[in-house]
């Protein structure tokens, strides 16, 4: 019969094997005159030929393997012998069978990858490895002006690692083991100090470790503490309240909680220029016989306006009206709220100084993590784990 397998500079010289269980295709180089890598004098005389098994693509379901022909040549003007590469072969596979792991590994585990072709599964690894290599290099390589840092888990609760990412291209730049200060600045030092001079803008969450290496590392760069995190911040002091109030009977006691404030526990911390008619009568039915949690609520509807503003004049204009509001009637649960927000002022406000930036494409760069580390239920090795994390976002790369 007659194969076509559609690479480049391949010549089909025999079918071996052609059944319903594999396809086996002796194959060579079409071309055969080389040129010597020592003295660059052209030459088609052979030294030796060897056959070296090569897996492919499937063709109709069936594994196929390439038995290819390697010339060893042998240079008649110095006597160097060599061994040229081709271009469509990658050491035991074809690159295009090399492009399509590394595509299929973003949704598949590189076990079922390894019972589909039949690799083995550190070559497999081995391969992913040297691909997501070249990719890394090339995106840290590039400008980044606007730096997104968070954290995630190899497990839950477990070996904690930094994940860094472009916010301007979405492009995950590095997973970095551990999440503190010394992780963080081993990427910077790595990186260099002209492109930490290119780092305008950077975001991250409260993180105490994360700032001290920012302040060393990136002293030009613009410190935004990100939204999603101070918000989070916010809302805990009418969570607080609200649970205060909610229990209407010591504990053991059923039903120990007002059934109508814990129902209600979502909607009260939504913005209150997204509440519709319904809900705003909902929330202003519970608030008429609970006067503290109507103040925890319309003082953390002030909060939300500091990032609501449109700049940053209004969002200290909300400001003011909640340490007002504090200064008339402090509720104890608010207290950490506070503080929280005297100590992250600056960062806070950088929010609307830089460009209004937040780690929101960073946080759904996460819940892509997430589902790998489901399908693999769990990651040990953190290599393996920026390895794949890498692929698994913007392609498979080149």
């Amino acid at each position: 019969m007659t194969v076509r397998l559609h690479l480049r500079r391949i010549r089909v010289i025999d079918v071996v094997r052609d059944d319903e269980a594999e396809l086996v295709v002796e194959v060579a180089d079409s071309q055969s005159v080389k040129r010597c890598p020592s003295c660059g004098d052209r030459t088609a005389k052979v030294h030796e030929i060897r056959r070296r098994r090569v897996r492919d693509l499937p063709s109709l379901g069936r594994p196929t393997t390439l038995v290819v022909q390697v010339r060893r040549y042998q240079c008649q003007g110095c006597g160097h012998r060599f061994t040229p590469e081709h271009p469509e072969l990658a050491g035991k596979i074809t690159r295009r069978l090399a492009r399509q792991l590394v595509s299929d590994v973003r949704k598949l585990t590189v076990r079922e990858l390894a019972r589909r072709h039949r690799l083995g599964w550190h070559y497999i690894m081995g391969v992913v490895h040297s691909w997501a290599e070249t990719v890394g290099a090339q995106r840290r390589a590039e400008r980044c002006r606007v730096l997104m840092v968070d954290e995630t888990s190899l497990r839950r609760g477990h070996r904690y690692v930094t994940v860094l990412l472009n916010g301007e291209t979405g492009a995950v730049l590095a997973i970095v083991k551990h999440r503190d200060a010394k992780a963080l600045a081993s990427f910077f030092i790595e990186q260099g100090r002209r492109w930490c001079r290119g780092v305008e803008v950077v975001v991250t969450d409260g993180s105490e470790s994360y700032t001290a290496a920012i302040v060393r590392h990136l002293p030009a760069a613009t410190h935004i503490l990100d939204r999603f995190h101070v918000v989070r911040w916010f809302a805990r002091g009418l969570i607080e309240v609200r649970r205060h109030l909610q229990r209407r009977e010591p504990p053991g006691v059923t039903p120990a909680f007002d059934p109508e404030v814990f129902r209600a526990r979502f909607l009260a911390l939504k913005r209150a220029d997204r509440l519709d008619d319904a809900e705003r009568a909902r929330l202003e039915a519970i608030f008429a016989a609970r006067a503290e949690l109507a103040k925890a609520w319309a003082m953390l509807q002030e909060l939300y306006g500091l990032y609501a503003a449109e700049d940053l004049a209004g969002a200290e204009e909300h400001l003011d009206r909640f340490a007002r509001m504090w200064e008339a009637d402090p509720l104890p649960e608010f207290y950490r709220v506070a503080s929280d927000i005297i100590r992250w002022a600056p960062e806070i406000f950088n929010f609307h100084r830089a460009g209004r930036w937040s780690n929101g494409r960073l946080e759904g760069t996460n819940n892509l993590l997430g589902l790998l580390k489901r399908m693999g239920f769990g990651f040990i090795n953190a290599a393996n784990f920026e390895a794949r994390g890498i692929l698994l976002i913007q392609g498979p790369g080149p």
